[in-house]
């Protein structure tokens, strides 16, 4: 009976074991799954289509030589690609930065360059070598290869050359739209990789980050060389502009026909979600050819894009495209407030008269002040705008209504609410915040002037409200009256102009 008993307890127990490793497998499973699906693309967080393979044709080198340049300008002008990088240290870089100034539609970053790879064809740092000696060579140029800067630089001097060529293209006057790193030098080290994503966040310039939350791509970046730890994903995880969920470049081949053939498939094995492609466009020259021995490949990739075959390939595949430029506008959440061509959306109150001319939203007084209202109703706000004040000697004056609603017994009478001040002829300037009739929010500086297009933007969230003009902080202030209402542009005295376009708001 006894051993009957005991039969029967060691039966019960492996059963009870049998069913609890059955449910714990099953729960595990539907937690794996239950996570899987909660794990949406950074294609579908932009409000890409889910399922969707939304692919970044992007050109690096730009600025290396001449040849690059050719290439990347006719792929970005003829919109085969949708976005390119420049090599701030190379000698063509200042050419193809000019280009980026002439051509304000195209997406073009900086390709952050701390490797000088060719043998008879280098370049030093922009920043001064002396500040940077762990960045240079026995040579007095960049070191040659990822390894060597790892072993020689401290992330300060990796730091100060992010900066340095960042600062070159807006010293040029060209704000790049991107930055993104040469030979992977910055994702070689996570201190590096702190450096990079701090000075990303900055300046609000996104960089090539790529999501680490899913393990498979970590494994896949970690076969492929890269140091990744858990500081590594730490810093990807807090990092707050968007990522990438992947990131390849273009394969090589022994042939052109090979080379498209072996892109096809490069396009086929891809996830859904936002993937960056690189590659190096190079119009053939002797120059390329004493450059690299890669040449072959590059002036392939500078008419493989261009090739009716593959256009039609994607089109087949339904591959979406975007750039750098569209990922931020949708990350951003701005709304445009103006379409560009009519005051669809707009209402006019008092006497000014509003009309868009060449894409300008435009304001003109004859016999008195007027104002031009749109929505939506919004608490918790930011407005921005481009603006010039034309004076004509008639006290120019205008300012840009937020939280503001007509008067209910005078709707052509001034906007009950908050004004963002445009003057630039009296002590409460452009920057003040005004309350109607009264000066409220002192601005620190006046930073413009009549007949010239300047910036303004404005955020209002509980009772902060702050104001900036061409991107400088001039005004904060707290205040609680006005809580909810619209958006309006003031036309406020005769034989004046106020001009605006580039119009946009968010909900905060």
């Amino acid at each position: 009976m006894k051993n009957s008993v005991r039969t029967y307890s060691i039966v019960s127990l492996l059963a009870i074991l049998l069913i609890n490793t059955v449910f714990t497998s099953t729960v595990k499973a539907q937690n794996d799954n239950r996570q899987e699906e909660a794990r949406s693309t950074w294609a579908e967080k932009l409000g890409f289509p889910a399922g969707k393979k939304v692919i970044i044709l992007h050109a690096d080198d730009a600025g290396m030589s001449e040849g690059a340049n050719i290439a990347t300008a006719h792929y970005l002008e003829n919109k085969y690609i949708q976005s390119a990088a420049i090599m701030a240290p190379c000698p063509a870089a200042d050419e193809f930065i000019q280009w980026a100034i002439e051509h304000p539609d195209a997406d073009v970053g900086m390709h952050l360059t701390h490797t000088s790879e060719w043998k008879h064809y280098r370049w030093g740092p922009v920043s001064d070598p002396a500040e940077v000696p762990g960045l240079i060579d026995p040579d007095g140029m960049l070191w040659p290869e990822v390894f060597n800067v790892v072993m020689s630089a401290t992330a300060d001097e990796v730091e100060k050359e992010i900066r340095a060529q960042i600062d070159k293209a807006i010293a040029m006057g060209y704000m790049p739209n991107h930055i993104d790193t040469h030979m992977g030098t910055l994702y070689g080290h996570p201190d590096y990789t702190e450096r990079f994503l701090k000075v990303a966040e900055e300046y609000g310039i996104p960089a090539n980050a790529i999501d680490l939350s899913d393990p498979q791509v970590v494994d896949k970046f970690k076969k492929q060389g890269y140091p990744i730890n858990d500081k590594a994903i730490a810093l990807m995880e807090n990092y707050s502009l968007p990522k990438l969920d992947n990131f390849t470049s273009a394969p090589n081949a022994k042939s052109y026909e090979e080379k498209i053939e072996n892109f096809k498939n490069l396009i086929r094995s891809l996830p859904a979600g936002l993937t960056e492609i690189i590659f190096h466009p190079s119009v053939d020259s002797e120059e390329l050819r004493g450059i690299t021995n890669s040449w072959q490949q590059r002036v392939w990739e500078a008419k493989m894009f261009s090739d009716p075959d593959l256009i039609k390939f994607f089109e087949e595949e339904e591959i979406v495209f975007t750039n750098w430029i569209e990922i931020m506008e949708r990350f951003s959440g701005w709304t445009s407030l103006f379409n560009g061509e009519n005051l669809e959306g707009w209402t006019v109150r008092g006497k000014a008269n509003w009309e868009v001319k060449d894409g300008v939203l435009t304001g003109q007084s004859e016999d008195g002040t007027g104002h031009i209202y749109t929505g939506p109703e919004l608490s918790d706000l930011e407005v921005k705008g481009m603006f010039r004040l034309s004076d004509q000697g008639g006290g120019g004056n205008s300012g840009l209504y937020f939280r503001a609603n007509p008067p209910a017994d005078n709707p052509d009478g001034y906007p009950l609410g908050y004004e963002a001040q445009i003057c630039h002829n009296q002590e409460a300037h452009t920057g003040w915040l005004w309350k109607p009739g009264t000066p409220t929010g002192k601005a620190s500086k006046l930073l413009t002037s009549d007949d010239e297009w300047f910036s303004m933007r404005v955020r209002a969230r509980g009772s902060l409200i702050q104001i900036w003009v061409n991107e400088q902080l001039v005004m904060t202030y707290e205040d609680e009256e006005y809580k909810r209402g619209y958006f309006a542009i003031q036309c406020h005295n005769p034989g004046m102009t106020i001009e605006a376009k580039e119009l946009y708001y968010r909900k905060l």
